[in-house]
């Protein structure tokens, strides 16, 4: 069919379905040529297998239920689109309910939601998809240059607030990334002029898990290591505290029994010597 073909083949210029009439986006569309094309089931065609659905939240709030019928058409007309956009201009205030329903719709329909807050700002996103529409994702993607320093320079900048600056520092110190990453948490403080902020976030990225799910995973298990290390050192503080109360006993015991001992003895020898006493009276 005429659609099928429109959805294989490139178009020139950007097809735009005769629902679109009276759109205030047509009127800011000037950077590339399109025209309406009638029996399109998407809004806009911006590629061979690139189509695009428009909606805004104000429009939505007066009628929900036309994008999902609108998105089951699309679907129903081909399975030939690989890119699915839904660009959404947020011209309400009170927009969270509207875009929570907007954000389950596009994951449903498998689109690409794409916000704009002016209908100038969504034209430029549609001559972005159509001028883009033969370039791969190399083409946004910043230039990296290929040598050691430059890689690192990519990587760690993504840490904020890391600069240039500090991974040459780093780089001087640790050599590699592999140096910064087993690095531990003394060694990035005695880099010059890094402070706590980039130190820690730093540390954090290759310490930290990255999902919450898995922080709150390592976070129960560490409490729990420390419940049990405080039950251990509790166990060996009692088994301390008997230990010395037995010896002490003990030590008790034994005092008694050398004082009952040293007593018998002394009584003993209280006895002996007064016939000793009498013996020498007896003699003077």
């Amino acid at each position: 069919s005429n659609r099928d073909a429109m959805a294989t083949a490139p178009a020139p210029k950007v097809l735009v379905s005769e629902r679109q009439r009276g759109n205030p986006v047509l009127k800011e569309l000037r950077n590339v040529p399109w025209q309406f094309e009638r029996g399109l089931a998407p809004d806009y065609i911006v590629g061979s297998r690139a189509c695009l659905m428009f909606i805004s939240v104000r429009y939505h709030q007066l009628k929900p239920q036309y994008l999902a019928r609108r998105l089951a058409d699309v679907a129903r007309a081909s399975n030939e689109w690989r890119l699915r956009v839904l660009l959404c201009q947020v011209d309400a205030e009170d927009h969270a309910a509207a875009m929570l329903e907007l954000n389950v719709l596009a994951v449903r329909h498998e689109c690409t939601l794409v916000l704009a807050h002016s209908a100038r700002e969504a034209a430029r996103l549609i001559e972005c998809f159509k001028a883009y529409e033969n370039n791969g994702g190399a083409a946004i993607k910043e230039k990296v240059d290929k040598d050691h320093l430059s890689r690192l320079t990519d990587v760690l900048t993504t840490v904020k607030p890391l600069n240039k600056t500090d991974v040459v520092t780093l780089a001087r110190t640790f050599g590699s990334l592999k140096g910064v990453v087993e690095a531990s948490l003394e060694d990035l403080r005695d880099c010059p002029g890094l402070g706590d902020a980039k130190v820690a976030n730093l540390h954090d990225v290759f310490t930290q898990p990255f999902s919450h799910a898995a922080r709150r995973r390592r976070a129960e298990q560490q409490q729990r290591t420390t419940v049990v290390v405080q039950a251990e050192a509790e166990d060996e503080d009692e088994d301390a505290a008997g230990g010395g109360a037995g010896a002490s006993t003990a030590a008790s015991a034994q005092t008694s029994s050398s004082s009952s001992s040293m007593a018998a003895n002394g009584g003993g020898g209280t006895k002996r010597a007064r016939p000793q006493e009498t013996s020498s009276e007896a003699d003077a």
